[in-house]
């Protein structure tokens, strides 16, 4: 049986326990000077690690501007992601950057317009391993550009990133051997995408696509929209976690689930059932910086409420778990 506290080395990287902090923006956070990412950033991402995260999933930053070093790439805000990389390897946290490429319409981009876009792509990624960041995560989730390329439904497009699923996924797996050139060999490359791109079997295809070509790690939510399946009698998470259990079933490359997970029993029902390799917790992570020691030590967790629109995406001063401390 697998247990929470067990280790698993990806490329090297020994990553201490089964618990991963969700990448989420924090919006309401604002950066210093003309930065995007600042002390804000820096404090709460050191809370997390010092509160046992195994990994770490920073929010998702734009690849635009990477390039020139611009945007989300600037000195200041390079200077801000050293210093979280930093404070959460002192807790000996893993921690990677979650790279998003906007949402733009996919059937619409010129060559050019891709290829620019790939540029960017292998560009962070090199500013990423860089800064000190032990890999990064591309954003092939939630219905944003790189999720319309692996959508079999959503992708028309007749050339080399449209029809079969080596194709919708050819904007990474293209650029994936320059990013190994320009990195060093224990970086991580990891993939957050669907189950349904728009069918199951759609899904598994393009995971196998992506392990094939060299990804590390597939953490698995939702594509296009959230899947609605009914779970097995018994499963106690959602349809989109059980997703990730059923990725998990067709590759060799650690899969992280993800969505609702805010309980112990959640986290230890998925982790010794060996249903995936790791869980990633989101609100239940802002509402509690200290959610892996205290499910990890079956100490009680500061639950998240639920509440129907998180106040985490308009005001973090408004949630109830930080009013109330």
């Amino acid at each position: 049986m697998t247990r929470i506290t067990d280790e698993l080395v990806i490329r090297g990287n020994h990553i201490k326990n089964r618990i991963v902090m969700a990448p989420m923006v924090t919006f309401s956070f604002h950066g210093d000077d003309r930065s995007y990412y600042g002390k804000q950033h820096i404090e709460h991402y050191t809370k997390r690690a010092k509160g046992g995260a195994g990994l770490i999933i920073l929010q998702a930053t734009g690849v635009f501007g990477a390039v020139d070093s611009t945007g989300m790439w600037s000195a200041d805000d390079v200077a801000a992601l050293k210093q979280i990389v930093s404070n959460c390897h002192k807790y000996g946290t893993t921690v990677m950057i979650q790279l998003h490429c906007g949402n733009l319409d996919v059937n619409e981009l010129s060559d050019a317009e891709i290829h620019s876009i790939q540029m960017n792509m292998k560009q962070a990624a090199i500013h990423v391993c860089e800064i000190g960041f032990n890999g990064v995560e591309y954003h092939f989730a939630h219905g944003f550009t790189l999720c319309k390329f692996l959508d079999a439904s959503y992708n028309r497009r007749v050339d080399q990133y449209g029809g079969d699923s080596l194709n919708r996924a050819r904007i990474l797996t293209k650029i994936l051997p320059e990013i190994r050139n320009n990195t060093h060999k224990s970086f991580i490359v990891g993939v957050r995408m669907g189950e349904y791109l728009p069918e199951s079997s759609d899904g598994i295809e393009v995971a196998r696509a992506f392990e094939k070509a060299g990804v590390d790690l597939l953490h698995i939510s939702f594509g296009m929209q959230p899947p609605t399946n009914p779970v097995p009698e018994g499963f106690i998470c959602s349809p989109i976690t059980y997703s990730g259990c059923k990725i998990k079933k067709e590759v060799n490359i650690p899969v992280i689930a993800v969505n609702e997970i805010r309980t112990e029993e959640q986290v230890r029902f998925l982790i010794e059932n060996d249903y995936v390799d790791f869980v990633a917790i989101g609100r239940g992570m802002l509402a509690d910086p200290e959610f892996a020691n205290h499910v990890i030590n079956s100490e009680p967790v500061d639950t998240c409420s639920g509440c129907k629109r998180c106040f985490w995406f308009t005001d973090h001063t408004l949630c109830p778990a930080v009013k109330d401390k």
